[in-house]
């Protein structure tokens, strides 16, 4: 979920409106935002596929696996479905739903896509640390029951997954600094834009 476009040109835009009226911005200055909705249209429907999976195996697992790993599995996937469907509803509505393309509004659009992508982040980022406490839930299932989950079961998710769930956490740290600094920007672009047509 990226936002590219000029700061600089877009302040020197706003900064050189002489008229008070929040008209419509030209056909290219609209391109870009829906762009965006579509965008967010195919990833928010990949996502719900991902979820229908999650619970599809979920259901499966309790029929296929009716012990502690597979109940423990069936578990974390429902949660994951559940939690995928919430998301995906909550970041991606905003943005397809809105409509105001006035040149204020095209730029409150880019405020708030901004936003939902830090929130996106976030969201991802708990993903991770789920599937890291999961890693520690098959640690505890080994130690509880030791014939219920396989050694290479947990090496798997020990040695491969969690490095790359911390590895995930970090680098998508890294994109939420740079993202803040762009919300940064934009708030006080939309600050300046509304003292000019204030003072207009």
């Amino acid at each position: 979920m990226t936002d590219n476009f000029d700061f600089a040109a877009l302040a020197k835009s706003w900064q050189q409106q002489v008229t008070p009226a929040d008209t419509l911005p030209g056909e290219a200055d609209l391109a870009q935002a829906r762009q965006r909705q579509h965008q967010q249209k195919l990833l928010m429907y990949g996502e719900w596929l991902g979820g229908l999976v999650m619970a599809a195996a979920s259901c499966w697992l309790i029929l296929a696996m009716p012990d502690a790993l597979g109940y423990l599995a069936a578990a974390f996937l429902a949660l994951g479905a559940v939690s995928t469907f919430y998301i995906s509803w909550q970041v991606h509505r905003p943005i397809l739903a809105y409509d105001n393309w006035s040149s204020g509004g095209l730029l409150q659009f880019r405020q708030r896509a901004c936003q939902l992508s830090l929130r996106y982040y976030r969201y991802t980022q708990l993903s991770f640390v789920a599937l890291l406490l999961f890693t520690a839930a098959l640690w505890l299932l080994r130690w509880w029951q030791p014939a219920t989950a396989s050694v290479d079961l947990i090496l798997f998710y020990s040695l491969i997954v969690s490095p790359l769930c911390l590895f995930g956490i970090y680098r998508l740290q890294q994109k939420s600094r740079v993202k803040a600094a762009e919300l940064a920007h934009l708030t006080r672009l939309a600050d300046d834009f509304n003292f000019i047509s204030e003072g207009n």
